[in-house]
């Protein structure tokens, strides 16, 4: 995974390598059963990408609550796309109630991290708040 909002840590590189070696060769149930380690170990992109295996179903039986459980696991680790995805799901009713209070909240703080979909949909928001519309102006 490149990119230069994951810092370099151990944790990190497992995440890469196991894309590299499982997920590019199709080998989806070793490179969930990795991930999951990690996530119960607290790494948060671990917890998302968990999170995305259970929605997609991808390497383990698709789910409907625990895309949930991981993705708001590493929203609130600070992950901005598990905050981003939380969103989501609130915003749609995914795993959870409609709640678009809490949809607003979790796409506001993605986007004060930078996250692309969450800036653009802050942009098309008219409650942003001042971080969110920051965030607008430096990206």
């Amino acid at each position: 995974m490149q990119s230069d909002y994951y810092e370099r840590c151990p944790e990190l590189d497992r995440c890469n390598a196991l894309i590299e070696k499982y997920w590019n060769n199709g080998q989806y149930e070793q490179c969930f059963a990795g991930h999951l380690e990690l996530a119960e170990q607290g790494y948060p992109l671990a917890e998302c990408q968990v999170g995305y295996f259970y929605y997609e179903g991808i390497g383990v039986a698709k789910d409907i609550e625990k895309p949930v459980y991981w993705t708001e696991r590493a929203a609130r680790h600070g992950d901005r796309d598990g905050q981003y995805n939380l969103a989501c799901f609130y915003e749609e009713g995914i795993g959870v109630e409609t709640d678009l209070e809490k949809a607003r909240y979790w796409c506001q703080l993605a986007a004060e991290q930078n996250q692309e979909e969450a800036v653009g949909k802050c942009r098309r928001e008219k409650n942003a708040s001042p971080k969110c519309l920051e965030a607008q102006i430096q990206s």
